[in-house]
């Protein structure tokens, strides 16, 4: 720890200082003309690229001061090597109207503006069009919606979308490595469609989605109408769309730790039609060790289990994504998406368990060797139809989905028996369970949101459907000592049908104030009903259905451009999935058996918001605070049932209350070097019957990150992010080490050619301490993955995405054809 400290101390000192040293003339002169201004131009009714159009960028403090360059065959444009300032931008083109964008400001904590597609229009009666441009921030944050641009980060290219996410801002990872937002597991969307998928699917789909294939990340604390049920708030991935014409990338990537992928992205976009394709396959290899110490407590005794283990995993992910859009008119639009993602598994892991009696004497001793290899995939298909009316902000949005998944497995335990002296005792036995759970999900959302009364004022309102089964078969083998032979286990067996159906209807309002004042409300009324239908097994039916009402308020000031603030009140619903409800029983720990809970409810919460943002300048900070009231809380719970054993399953345990309280903010120290963080804190208090009958404990949550962007030049770009976590749960806490990712980037050959280095965990892999305090019994567990890597990217940009100077004779082909038209 005191390592780490000191390395991030001295890197961010080194920045410090390098970015702030004494100027000379010839570094005021380098440091004051990293400006860069890029855009694309596109023909107002045709919707194609405009070439060879002419873009002069003119300093608005010395007149004299001008760049000119030619737009590309794809309507591409750039300017970089820029001197800090004001500056109007005019665009010219033959056959066109010019387009002039004023106050385009460049500075310290802004120098880079990508201006995205600008329009130009046909010859008419208007004069030019002159147009003030009002920039977009690099950090937005607007009615509880923090968006953070990741399209050029130098931690992205090479990583999955996994990982990108362990670097945002109040993101952090449990120790089963689920993804939380501000401490709880959130909604997921890619491009504002929901991702209808379990927790095991959707960690293989995050991992196998190429980070490249992002361009934003948006974290929604407090989820629009459509989602403000949700009780962990909903992380909304934005892809790359590409630009007017084709546009290609390959990415390859090879890390130290036994890692690799490749990667290929290709787009085309037209004035109504936008394609993108992302394909690759991703391989892994993780390696580790974990211990435990458990302490069973008894009326006139206690004994002692101790486990040490090693254990590799591999996984090979290949994936596919394609999305095709098209724009029928300025009305009526179209979308589809297919996510195809597989994931074959081989994990392997080496056990000893020692039992030992209250004079630590050894009374058993034993090896377990576990074999787990399968096979899963995803396919996914979602189409949406947008209709807009002839006021943009009135939209009827409906989006069809199904998935369809499949997972093959099977598991291997041997278990050999030693005596003291570890010699075998030849009292061996072994196992073997084969699952195959198939699983399909349909479901049709639909959003309508009109404007009344005044600008920023609407009514929304909407109804989801959704319908999931679940086909899960088990089948359970044993050796038999005396003929050799595998003969079915039918305890361990089972054979189930898992039914669940949710429809929901929602309404609400927002109005605009006067003084910018907003209120914001809404309800929703959400019928849940579920059903297990054992064919094999000793449980029986289940059946279950609750209708809920979740109203949700909010109250909104916003002071000027640079404050605002909220109070916030929803009521929001946590399900248990199909990975708590399962009952499967894994036999993995012999010590410790594992199986879910069909009878659990679903856990209905109050939630109270106070959040505040001030956004000024070079620095940015964003405050939240609140106290959630949740009710049939349920969670994994472990207890002793004898012989030294215990059993972990799910339990709906107690009420619970939570007092949480976060900020995020950042600094621009330099034009060249960023840095922000995030530091969040949640106290759970449970109920005097859980504190009673299960021993449940108070206690506190915190998560951290650290991020730094430093840029000397357009073409070089460093990036940090270090993490720290520490979890609280009803029988204890765990608690992780530092987590660092440094990463380099430079550019090469007019940007077409990337490279990237990234340095994780450089001084101590990935570690966590969990502490479990049961009514009769202490563990302490301990695992560590070997996550130390050095990793590096190569990303090639199939197409030139710089201007070069046109020559005379491609300009006097423009010109030509520019007549024939006229």
């Amino acid at each position: 720890m005191r390592k780490i400290a000191i390395a991030l101390a001295f890197t961010l000192f080194v920045l410090l200082v390098h970015a702030q040293q004494p100027d000379t003339v010839n570094q005021i002169s380098k440091k004051n003309s990293l400006g860069l201004i890029v855009g694309n131009l596109i023909d107002t009714p045709a919707g194609q690229a405009v070439m060879y159009a002419t873009i002069r960028l003119q300093q608005l403090a010395d007149t004299n001061r001008q760049k000119t360059v030619v737009s590309d065959k794809n309507g591409a444009f750039e300017f970089n090597k820029i001197e800090l300032g004001y500056y109007r931008l005019k665009i010219t083109a033959i056959g066109y109207n010019p387009l002039i964008l004023d106050s385009i400001h460049l500075r310290e904590e802004r120098y880079d503006f990508n201006l995205g597609d600008l329009k130009i229009s046909a010859p008419g009666t208007q004069l030019a069009e002159v147009i003030v441009y009002a920039e977009k921030p690099l950090i937005e944050n607007t009615d509880g919606k923090i968006t953070y641009n990741v399209g050029q980060s130098a931690l992205s290219d090479g990583s999955s979308t996994s990982e990108i996410l362990k670097n945002m801002p109040l993101v952090s990872n449990d120790p089963e490595g689920k993804i939380l937002l501000r401490g709880k597991e959130p909604k997921i969307l890619i491009d504002d469609k929901p991702v209808e998928l379990s927790g095991d699917q959707l960690q293989d789909l995050l991992e196998s989605l190429p980070g490249g294939s992002v361009e934003k990340i948006e974290l929604m604390m407090n989820p629009p109408p459509e989602y403000a049920t949700e009780q962990g708030g909903v992380i909304n991935i934005v892809t790359k769309k590409g630009k007017i014409g084709w546009i290609g990338r390959i990415t390859l990537a090879g890390g130290t730790r036994g890692e690799g992928n490749l990667s290929a992205n290709v787009s085309y976009r037209s004035k109504k039609l936008a394609f993108t394709a992302v394909a690759g396959t991703a391989a892994s290899q993780v390696k580790g060790n974990s211990y435990s110490r458990r302490e069973n407590i008894y009326a006139d005794s206690s004994n002692y289990l101790n486990t040490d283990a090693g254990f590799t995993n591999k996984n090979l992910r290949p994936n596919l994504r394609l999305q095709l859009d098209y724009e029928f008119d300025k009305h009526h639009s179209f979308s589809g998406v297919y996510q195809g993602n597989l994931n074959s598994f081989d994990n392997n892991s080496l056990t000893t368990y020692a039992n030992k009696n209250r004079f630590l004497d050894t009374t058993r001793l034993s090896t377990r060797n576990s074999a787990t290899d399968g096979l899963g995939y995803n396919n996914s298909v979602t189409v949406t139809y947008q209709y807009k009316g002839d006021n943009p902000a009135e939209k009827l949005r409906v989006i069809i989905g199904t998935n369809l998944n499949r997972n093959d497995n099977n598991r291997n335990y041997f278990q050999r028996f030693y005596f003291n002296d570890f010699t075998p005792n030849g009292n061996d036995s072994m196992q073997e369970q084969h699952t195959l759970n198939n699983s399909d999900n349909y479901n049709i959302r639909i959003d309508y949101n009109r404007p009344v009364f005044n600008q920023g004022s609407a009514i929304t309102t909407g109804a989801t459907y959704s319908s999931a089964q679940t086909h899960n078969v088990l089948e359970t083998e044993f050796l038999r000592q005396s003929d050799g032979t595998m003969v079915p286990n039918d305890g361990l067996s089972n054979d189930f049908y898992f039914h669940q159906k949710i429809f929901t209807v929602r309404a609400g309002f927002t109005i605009a104030l006067p003084a910018k004042w907003k209120i914001i409300s809404g309800v929703q009324a959400e019928q849940t009903s579920l059903d297990f239908n054992f064919i094999e097994g000793n449980t029986p039916a289940v059946s279950n259905s609750y209708w809920k009402l979740m109203p949700n308020f909010t109250v909104r000031k916003e002071f000027d451009k640079t404050l605002n603030t909220s109070l916030v009140y929803r009521a929001a619903i946590r399900r248990p999935g199909i990975g708590q409800l399962n009952p499967s029983i894994d036999y993995s720990d012999p010590y410790n058996i594992r199986f879910g809970n069909p009878y659990l409810d679903a856990s209905i919460a109050d939630n109270f918001d106070w959040n505040i943002s001030y956004i000024k300048g070079k620095y940015y900070i964003n405050g939240s605070a609140g106290f959630n009231n949740i009710k049939d809380v349920f969670n994994s719970i472990r207890t002793l049932v004898g012989d030294g054993k215990t059993q972990t399953t799910y339990r709906n345990i107690s009420n619970r209350k939570e007092y949480e309280a976060s900020v995020w903010g950042g600094y621009t120290i330099s034009k060249q070097l960023r840095i922000n963080t995030s530091v969040g804190y949640t106290y759970n208090v449970y109920d005097q019957m859980g504190k009673e009958l299960y021993k449940y404990r108070d206690g506190g949550s915190f998560y951290s990150t650290l991020n730094y962007n430093y840029t000397p030049t357009s073409l070089l770009r460093f990036e940090g992010n270090a993490r720290f976590n520490s979890f609280a749960d009803p029988q204890g806490r765990a608690r992780s080490n530092v987590s660092l990712n440094l990463g380099v980037q430079r550019k090469f050959f007019d940007k077409r050619l990337i490279m990237q280095l990234n340095v994780i965990d450089p001084f101590a892999s990935q570690k966590y301490t969990t502490f479990t305090y049961g009514p009769n019994f202490f563990l302490e567990s301990f695992r560590a993955s070997r996550t130390r890597n050095f990793k590096l990217t190569v990303t090639y940009q199939l197409n030139k995405m710089v201007q070069r100077k046109i020559s005379d004779k491609e300009m006097k082909a423009a010109v030509d054809r520019v007549r024939q038209k006229s």
